[in-house]
């Protein structure tokens, strides 16, 4: 990306200062090389701009990945606590299955099976 900005830099510079020079009446061989100066130097200042763009763009993508981590981390949680409230509920006060649960009705068991 640093590249992309300082190569946009240095073209804009590079045209500003051939339509100055040109606004100014300026002899050809003096616009080119100011020009090319101009290029030169507006390039040097886009690429650290980019430089420092960059920067930003991977902290604030850091500290968006961050908060997304903590969400998922939240919901995640919430679903577990509401699995072992359906959990808790489903249990008769006894503490043992009933029929109508999985374990109870042998479902999902290996010994649920029987051979042929």
């Amino acid at each position: 990306m640093s590249l992309f900005i300082a190569g946009c830099f240095g073209i804009v510079g590079f045209i500003l200062a051939t339509l100055a020079g040109l606004y100014a009446d300026n002899m050809f061989g003096t616009i080119i090389t100011k020009a090319m100066g101009s290029s030169v130097v507006c390039y040097v200042v886009g690429y650290m701009v980019g430089v420092i763009a960059q920067f930003i763009a991977r902290e604030h993508a850091v500290a968006i990945a961050k908060k997304v981590a903590e969400i998922d981390e939240a919901e995640s949680a919430r679903k577990e606590s509401e699995a072992a409230a359906r959990v808790i509920q489903s249990t008769p006060p006894g503490g043992h299955a009933t029929a109508a649960s999985p374990v109870a009705a042998g479902i999902n068991s290996p010994s649920a099976a029987t051979p042929l």
